[in-house]
Order: C-alpha cells, then sequence, then structure tokens
C-alpha cells in the first residue's frame, strides 16, 4: 500500500519566524540590537548550561589566565554575550551600506596588501581565520576592497533551516559563497582557478581522517589539515587575517599578517604538519590577546592523539605579533 507523507511544516515555519526577527533587528539602532544580542546570549548560557561548564571546562585545561577581575562564570557570560553580538551582527548585514562596513573598520584594517599582492598573481588567495571577533564582517569588509567574491569554507550546521538561512545570507549581503566542506576541493580549485579568495577556519576539532595534532594552548588539538595541503599542493602561500571587537563594543579591528609558506624542500606530510602548526599558533596568539571572543563552548580538544608529532616551535616575532 502507497503510503503518502505530508512533508513537516517545522522548518518552513522557523524559516518564516527567522526572517521575521532579522526584518525587526535591521529596524533597530544598532545600539539596541547589541543589547538584544547581549541578552540572547544570557538566554543561551541559561538554556544550555552544559555549554557554560565546557567552556569551564576548556579554560582549566589550557594555559590561559582569565582577564583581570573575572571568575570563570563572568568570563562565560562575556563569550556568550559576544558571540549573540555576532550573530545579532550577521542578521543585519543586509542593511549595512558599503560606507557603514567601512566606518565599522574605522582606524583598524591594515595589511589587506597582502591578499592584493597574491589576487595579482593570478591565482587566487588562500587565507585563514578563526572563529574570533566577528570573521563574517571580516569577509564582507575584504569583498568592497577586493574585485573578486571571497569563498568560505563551511561545515554543515545540524540545523538544515539555520544553516541554509547562513548561506543564503552569506551569499547575499556577505563577502560571498560557500563551499561545503565535505565535498568542497573541486569547488576550492575553480575557485581559486579564477582568481577568486578562498577563506578558511582551522580552529575547530578535525575528523582523524583530515587532520594533525598540534598544541593549542599547549594542548595537542586535532587540527584541519585542508589550508596547509591547499597551500602545499598549489604553491600558494596563506594569509593570516585576525580580527577583534574592540572596546566600544560596535566598531571592529582587523589585521592581515605577512603570508606563511609552504615547505617545498620537506615532504608533504611533514611540510603540512609545520605549516598547520604555525598558523595554529598565530590563532593562539590572538585568542590570547582578545580570549573573550573565541568559541570557548566548542569542544576543540575533544580527539586526543596517541603520539605527539614532531613539531618545530614558530619564531618568536611570529608568535608575539598582536592583532
Amino acid at each position: 500500500m502507497l503510503s503518502l507523507r505530508t512533508p513537516s511544516a517545522g522548518p518552513w515555519i522557523l524559516r518564516r519566524l527567522l526572517e521575521i526577527f532579522v526584518r525587526f533587528l535591521c529596524l533597530l539602532p544598532v545600539r539596541s540590537a547589541l543589547w538584544i544580542g547581549n541578552r540572547s546570549g544570557d538566554i543561551f548560557l541559561a538554556v544550555c548550561p552544559s555549554k557554560g561548564r565546557l567552556v569551564k571546562d576548556n579554560l582549566s585545561r589550557c594555559t590561559l589566565p582569565l582577564p583581570s577581575g573575572k571568575c570563570a562564570g563572568a568570563f562565560s557570560r562575556s563569550v556568550f554575550r559576544h558571540f549573540g553580538r555576532v550573530g545579532i551582527e550577521f542578521a543585519r548585514l543586509a542593511v549595512l551600506s558599503d560606507d557603514q562596513v567601512r566606518e565599522l573598520f574605522e582606524d583598524g584594517w591594515t595589511g589587506f596588501e597582502h591578499v592584493a599582492a597574491q589576487l595579482e598573481s593570478g591565482k587566487g588567495a588562500i587565507i585563514f581565520s578563526g572563529h574570533i571577533g566577528n570573521w563574517e564582517l571580516v569577509m564582507r569588509r575584504i569583498r568592497i576592497d577586493s574585485p573578486v567574491p571571497v569563498n568560505t569554507l563551511v561545515r554543515q550546521i545540524k540545523a538544515s533551516t539555520i544553516h541554509q538561512f547562513v548561506l543564503d545570507q552569506r551569499l547575499r549581503f556577505g563577502g560571498g559563497p560557500s563551499i561545503l566542506a565535505t565535498n568542497g576541493a573541486k569547488q576550492i580549485l575553480r575557485a581559486l582557478g579564477r582568481g577568486e579568495i578562498v577563506n578558511i577556519a582551522i580552529d575547530q576539532c578535525a575528523g582523524k581522517d583530515d587532520g594533525v595534532f598540534v598544541p593549542f594552548f599547549d594542548r595537542l588539538a586535532l587540527t584541519h589539515t585542508s589550508l596547509a595541503r591547499l597551500s602545499y599542493t598549489l604553491g600558494i602561500p596563506v594569509v593570516p587575517v585576525l580580527s577583534f571587537r574592540r572596546e566600544d563594543g560596535i566598531h571592529h579591528s582587523a589585521r592581515f599578517f605577512s603570508p606563511i609558506e609552504p615547505f617545498p624542500d620537506l615532504p608533504k606530510e611533514e611540510s603540512v604538519l609545520r605549516q598547520t602548526a604555525l598558523c595554529t599558533s598565530f590563532l593562539e596568539s590572538a585568542i590570547r590577546n582578545h580570549p573573550e571572543q573565541w568559541i570557548w563552548m566548542h569542544r576543540r580538544w575533544k580527539t586526543r592523539g596517541l603520539e605527539i608529532p614532531v613539531w618545530e616551535k614558530p619564531p618568536a616575532t611570529m608568535s608575539g605579533d598582536r592583532v
């Protein structure tokens, strides 16, 4: 007997509610919208206490002193409030003109010439960042200065409705299209072949088939190698871009650093390991300078290695750079 199933209305309703909420946010003054971001962070922390415990557990297991005058609980609230604001800013991209985006980075946009130089080669540019500051605003700001789109490598969000909203929002109002990591190799190569920018974040826990263990806050962390493999295979250096929210809570700063080269004279796997370690060290430096703006609620060290890989500590001048 043929069974006919009516599609669930849940995703459709969620999408409509999300659209209504976004429209509401776009009508608000920026400070009011960011206030809602703070409250959203508070609510998320309250309804998901396990995430708050994960922040405290991550802090207890790594070498990061808490900011002066803050206990672990207050630090957790600051982390969740920051990401509440990031979500609100992402939702409001539609109402930001290019001039307004420039103003958000006023006196805080340096080093883009490193990306421009890579684009002039005609091979495209590979940049890397992490989930610190507001990376979505940075990608939108890059698109203003860049003659080509910014393709961002992403992983599937479990809630399909939210995932599709993020992809649509980024494509229409952000830096450009998204490339799903599960089958993105060809799309990445095509984008670089067109002379475009590819952005890859490497600060989340990798799978065992796409990761190496490198030090991160003096603990071994399984780290994505796609960035370093692309760099080695194509002979293209990677440009670090790190950002943070400034003290007024509204404006941002971003800095592009000198490219990190692959090690062409080494075997591929050793080059991948060393370059991944260098890039991870760069991110750690930025997080140490702005610890409340990183995703401490992520299980970054959930996979443990049985062997410590051979790893060469990066030069002091590199690890000591400030964003």
